[in-house]
């Protein structure tokens, strides 16, 4: 199908950033001349509150216009990239904004210089609304390397991101898979598919020939994630950090023994109900031995109804109905004001995002094909619109933009909300049993293996951090013992799966994955409170976008990732989700 096939009631209207290429030019005309003026007031921006204030607003105004410029260009380019002149707009777009942030160096150090003085200009009401933002400035002074170390960690950056460039160039040749006498090419995506096929061979296949590259090429992926981990500790120490993981949690406000708490929870206190789960699945596979290639097999048929867009969006009122009326009108005004571009189409981007501007509607990009997965999908990213939509309304452009920790609890909200209450209104024995599957194979990937996954990451760092020169038989052998651990005694781990741990791209995202487990246990406690008729703290949530510390935010809204609560909630959602669906299998 061809974009012009589709209804224009079915594309987005991005017209409300820019009608037309004039003003896409005029807005970037705007842009260059405030970027002119920003650098035009070094070693003047806090010479007078005023000053300091025109400079703030400037900045801000320079912000919002990149955004502006760069979303649309993308967003564009996401639905048409064969139009020159939109692949021309991204180009500028994206040059512009590189020239900006290489031209504004300067500024954070000019306000750490001025730091009294900006402080005292804080004290000041018309200053109120650049507290936080100089705040968070100000706490990075501790972590700042002197003049000379900052240069050549500057000449440095190319080296740092070298080992996660090779990791995503070296793509193995894998080995094909033989399908009904056919040998069949495998890649990632397809292993992943072939790991839910019913042959039991056919899995063992994929698994195998896939990760046999991996031993293969053991050395390279060490090397890789190892210099990787060793240059993260390189500039933790440069910047005064005590490790790589207090580096990597300080841009959150987070803490080392919040990191070890999660771990705590998903890795001990809790880890005996995903062990049940496993040996629940060997039981309904009927497996004398159940291994690494059989923990994908669905246990159920999916049972999948098809829904238009008109039943998608009469159930997502339904479901969300909780979060009250205005949450309600704003679905609809989703679809009437053209916020989603729904379906699949030539050249049209994979996947589904929500993303838009302070000036503009929160917008949704889907591939919608009519299963639950898509009505889930819509609902998913639905609730990252929400929460921009609210958080836009809350706050000038400045304090608008939730931070990544706390970016997925509005969207798992919405889709626990979507499964309670597909739950509670069916009456069909299997579709039960599948959205309860489908619930407790999302918590596995959430509450239990990001956290398998943290611990070997702590681990590697902590082993280099202190000296220890690791070969590749150190990390596989950890991983493979972490795994033993991990799936329990229901599971005999492949001896291949010790390579696994040379597969995950998050290994190069610097300590990231446990924040999946801190959103998934926050909005499963959101959606508890929720249910029971309590909205008031998790609608404020929605509205605090970065006007203060997300961990903060957090605390306000009852959620407090510092304490069991969050965590005793979500785990033992786990463990009720997994009741439901052992006594409705032994039912059906």
């Amino acid at each position: 199908m061809e974009r012009k096939e589709i209804r224009i009631e079915d594309t987005w209207d991005l017209s409300g950033l820019f009608a037309d290429q004039a003003q896409f030019d005029t807005a970037m005309e705007q842009a260059k001349q405030l970027l002119s003026e920003i650098t035009q007031a070094q070693g003047h921006i806090t010479e007078s509150r005023e000053s300091f204030r025109q400079f703030m607003d400037k900045q801000e105004a320079l912000q919002r216009q990149c955004e502006n410029l760069t979303v649309y260009a993308q967003m564009r380019a996401d639905v048409e990239p064969e139009d020159p002149q939109v692949q021309q707009n991204l180009a500028k777009s994206v040059a512009f904004v590189n020239q900006a942030a290489a031209a504004t160096t300067f500024v954070d150090q000019e306000f750490i210089e001025h730091q009294k003085t900006v402080e005292a200009y804080l004290t000041e009401e018309d200053c109120a609304d650049y507290r936080y933002p100089m705040e968070e400035t100000f706490r990075t002074i501790p972590h700042r390397p002197d003049a000379p170390t900052e240069h050549l960690l500057a000449q440095m950056s190319e080296l740092f991101q070298n080992p996660q460039k090779t990791f995503k160039a070296f793509v193995p040749e894998f080995k094909p898979v033989m399908i009904d006498g056919k040998e069949e090419f495998l890649n990632q995506a397809i292993m992943n598919q072939l790991l839910h096929n019913p042959d039991r061979e056919i899995r063992k296949q994929a698994f195998e020939h896939f990760y046999e590259e991996y031993r293969r090429h053991q050395n390279v992926f060490c090397s890789t994630l190892t210099g990787h981990a060793q240059g993260q500790v390189l500039q933790a120490k440069l910047h005064h950090f005590s490790s790589a993981l207090e580096a990597s949690l300080f841009e959150d406000g987070a803490d080392v023994p919040l990191f070890h708490q999660v771990l705590e929870m998903a890795n001990t206190k809790y880890h005996p109900a995903f062990w049940r789960y496993n040996e629940l699945k060997k039981k309904i596979m009927k497996l004398d031995d159940c291994t690494s290639y059989d923990l994908n097999v669905p246990l159920v048929q999916a049972v999948d109804g098809h829904y238009d867009l008109d039943q998608c969006f009469e159930i997502l009122d339904q479901a969300l109905a909780p979060l009250g009326e205005e949450y309600q009108a704003l679905l609809k005004r989703a679809r009437t004001e053209r916020w989603i571009d729904y379906y699949p189409h030539q050249d049209k981007r994979g996947g589904a995002y929500s993303w838009g501007t302070y000036d503009s509607n929160p917008f949704v990009l889907t591939n919608f094909t009519g299963g639950y997965d898509s009505l889930s999908t819509l609902a998913h990213e639905l609730g990252h619109s929400m929460h921009s939509f609210f958080s836009h309304r809350a706050n000038r452009p400045l304090l608008a933009d939730y931070r990544i920790f706390v970016a997925e609890v509005a969207s798992t909200v919405n889709e626990v909300l979507l499964n309670q209450y597909m739950l509670q209104h069916s009456d069909d024995p299997k579709m039960k049993a599948s959205l309860l599957y489908n619930m407790l194979e999302q918590l596995v990937g959430t509450l239990y293996r990001q956290p398998m996954f943290a611990q070997f990451e702590a681990w590697l760092h902590e082993q280099l951090e202190a000296g220890q020169a690791l070969s590749s038989s150190d990390l596989t052998d950890y991983y493979y013992k972490l795994n033993q651990d991990y799936y329990g005694p229901a599971v005999t781990v492949h001896e291949l799966e010790k390579y696994k741990c040379y597969s995950v791209p998050h290994f190069y995202y610097n300590f990231y994955v446990y924040k999946y487990t801190i959103g998934m246990s926050v909005a499963l406690s959101f959606a508890s409170r929720i249910l029971k008729g309590e909205t008031e703290d998790y609608l404020r949530f929605l509205t605090r976008g970065g006007s203060c510390a997300p961990i903060d935010q957090l605390v306000e809204a009852g959620a407090d990732p510092r304490g069991e609560q969050v965590y005793d909630d979500a785990f033992r959602y786990f463990e009720e989700t997994l009741d439901q669906f052992e006594k409705l299998m032994q039912e059906i």
